[in-house]
C-alpha cells in the first residue's frame, strides 16, 4: 500500500482500482494492469495529499486511544444506523414502487448479510482488538483476523456495486429507489474510509 493517506479510496475509487489491490499486490503492478498512467496517478495522488494536509485531521499523528474512539463513534455507530435505515428503505421501496420487477432481486438480503457479518466484526473489535491497542498492545493474531475479515468486506461492497448497477437507479425509480442508492453509495465510501483507517493508520502505529 502506498502512503498513509485518507485519500487513496477516493482516488481507487475514481479510477476503478481495488482498493486492496488484491491483497499484496504493489501499487505499480495494479496500475500496469489496467492500464492507467503510473505518472498522471501519482501527480493526482500528491495533489490530493496536500489538499488534504490543510483541510483534514490527521489522524497518523493521534493516540491510538482517540483514533479508536474516533473509529467507534464515527464509523461503527454510524454503520449500525445505515444498516437499519437501509434495511427499512429496501421494504418501502419494493412495496411502493410500480417497477418491483427492476428492483435487484438480492439486494436486501445481501445488505442483511453484510450488515450480520460486520456487526460481528465490530463487536469483536471493541470487546477484544480495541481494548488491547488501547493499552499499547498490538497482537498479531487478532489484528491478522480484522484484516482477513476486511476483504470479505470489501468483497461485499464489490457485490453491492454489481447489484445496484454502480449505485445507478433505472429510469422509471422513483425517489426513495434513489435516495436509497444514495444512501448504499454513502455506505459504501464510509466503509472503505473506515477499513483504510483501521488497516493503514491504526494497525500501523
Amino acid at each position: 500500500m502506498p502512503a498513509q493517506s485518507l485519500v487513496l479510496p477516493i482516488l481507487f475509487n475514481d479510477y476503478n482500482l481495488d482498493f486492496f489491490l488484491n491483497g499484496k499486490q504493489q501499487l505499480k503492478v495494479a496500475l500496469a494492469n489496467a492500464k492507467i498512467d503510473k505518472a498522471a496517478f501519482l501527480f493526482k495522488l500528491t495533489n490530493l495529499e496536500q489538499a488534504e494536509s490543510k483541510s483534514h485531521f490527521n489522524w497518523q499523528t493521534q493516540s491510538p486511544i482517540k483514533l479508536v474512539a474516533h473509529i467507534i463513534d464515527n464509523f461503527h455507530e454510524k454503520h449500525r444506523i445505515q444498516f437499519r435505515q437501509l434495511l427499512h428503505m429496501c421494504k418501502v421501496v419494493q412495496e411502493k414502487s410500480s417497477f418491483k420487477e427492476l428492483f435487484p432481486q438480492h439486494l436486501e438480503s445481501h445488505l442483511s448479510q453484510m450488515r450480520y457479518e460486520l456487526e460481528e466484526h465490530m463487536m469483536k473489535e471493541e470487546a477484544i482488538l480495541f481494548p488491547m491497542i488501547m493499552k499499547g498492545f498490538y497482537p498479531s493474531g487478532p489484528i491478522s483476523v480484522m484484516e482477513a475479515e476486511h476483504q470479505t468486506h470489501a468483497q461485499a461492497l464489490d457485490t453491492l456495486v454489481e447489484l445496484t448497477n454502480n449505485f445507478t437507479p433505472p429510469i422509471e425509480a422513483d425517489n426513495d429507489w434513489q435516495l436509497l442508492y444514495l444512501q448504499i453509495k454513502e455506505l459504501y465510501l464510509d466503509l472503505k474510509e473506515h477499513i483504510h483507517l483501521e488497516n493503514n493508520v491504526l494497525f500501523k502505529q
